[in-house]
């Protein structure tokens, strides 16, 4: 009596030889040329979707060339600043950078905090959602919170907070005029996506 080890072995040499020399007939493979097409085509789909994607075509709201990097290698964080917006020294240490529009009159602030026993992002978190019903804020995660809204009559303003593992805590912060919000809006939404722990 044959081993179940044998068979197997049997079985598999047996597929093995009978795959052997099993040729796909010529006029199934695409010509060159037809590859080509293909790859056109998909290529318009992709710029199609593209120009779908900005509503009206248009090039989109944000110029990611028009970007550079802040990195605080001190406390541990990164995000990405327009190159136009020039530092305010004045306002600025090592624990993190204040950058000022002139045109827009955009601030943005992204800097390190202590955070003990969580009390400044509980205070910071109950600033913003006591500030009116302007202003719509959640916890994306424990250890994330997003607000935006309008903080006065005037002004907008839109914040993300990540919590290190060590318990500190990282805040972007833009505020902007509100009649600046169509402009502003996407380049906000960006630059603190942007904001990256290390």
């Amino acid at each position: 009596m044959r081993s179940p080890f044998s068979i197997g072995v049997a079985l598999t040499a047996a597929l093995l030889l009978s795959s052997c020399g099993k040729q796909e007939a010529v006029g199934d493979v695409p010509s060159s040329e037809e590859l080509a097409k293909q790859a056109d085509a998909a290529s318009k789909a992709i710029r199609d979707e593209e120009a779908a994607a900005n509503a009206d075509g248009a090039a989109p709201a944000v110029d990611n060339t028009a970007m550079t990097s802040y990195a605080n290698a001190l406390r541990g964080f990164s995000i990405m600043v327009p190159q136009d917006w020039p530092v305010d020294e004045n306002a600025s240490d090592d624990n993190g950078q204040v950058f000022n529009d002139a045109e827009s009159k955009a601030v943005l602030t992204a800097g390190w905090i202590e955070n003990r026993e969580d009390a400044d992002l509980t205070a910071a978190v109950k600033t913003l959602e006591d500030a009116g019903e302007g202003m719509t804020g959640e916890y994306v995660n424990e250890n994330e919170y997003r607000a935006s809204g309008f903080i006065d009559e005037g002004s907008k303003t839109a914040q993300r907070i990540l919590r290190k593992p060590d318990g500190t805590m990282i805040k972007a912060a833009i505020t902007y005029p509100a009649d600046s919000a169509d402009a502003i809006d996407p380049l906000a939404k960006q630059i603190l996506d942007s904001l990256t722990l290390q």
